[in-house]
């Protein structure tokens, strides 16, 4: 059984790696991942990204069902990792910032209520 909702089951091998918990632990499956492991991610998600952005924009943060929420926290991983295929075409840039020097003031849960 699928645990994303039915019309995204093909995505299902995906949420074990890609269904986490904040932006911090993006950043790091992104720059812990080999090149080869993030941009199969990146292909598959962005052919049925289109998709999935209809489906996610009739439903409400704060108010979503679990697998609901596993299908947007798979595109928000698709948004963490896409500057490192489209721009970089590798997992860390080099002479860049260390990306673990980046520290947040303040987390916001994916999945709640916009105020």
């Amino acid at each position: 059984m699928s645990r994303l909702p039915a019309e995204f089951a093909s995505l299902d091998h995906f949420v074990d790696d890609w269904v986490l918990s904040d932006s911090r632990a993006r950043s790091t499956k992104r720059f812990g991942s080999d090149y080869g492991e993030v941009r199969e991610f990146y292909d598959q998600m962005l052919a049925v990204a289109p998709a999935v952005l209809e489906y996610l924009s009739a439903r409400q943060l704060g108010d979503m069902d679990e697998p609901d929420e596993r299908l947007l926290k798979l595109m928000l991983s698709l948004a963490e990792i896409g500057p490192a295929i489209e721009w970089y075409e590798e997992v860390r840039v080099k002479d860049a910032f260390p990306p673990h020097r980046f520290t947040l003031t303040q987390q916001i849960p994916d999945c709640a209520a916009q105020e």
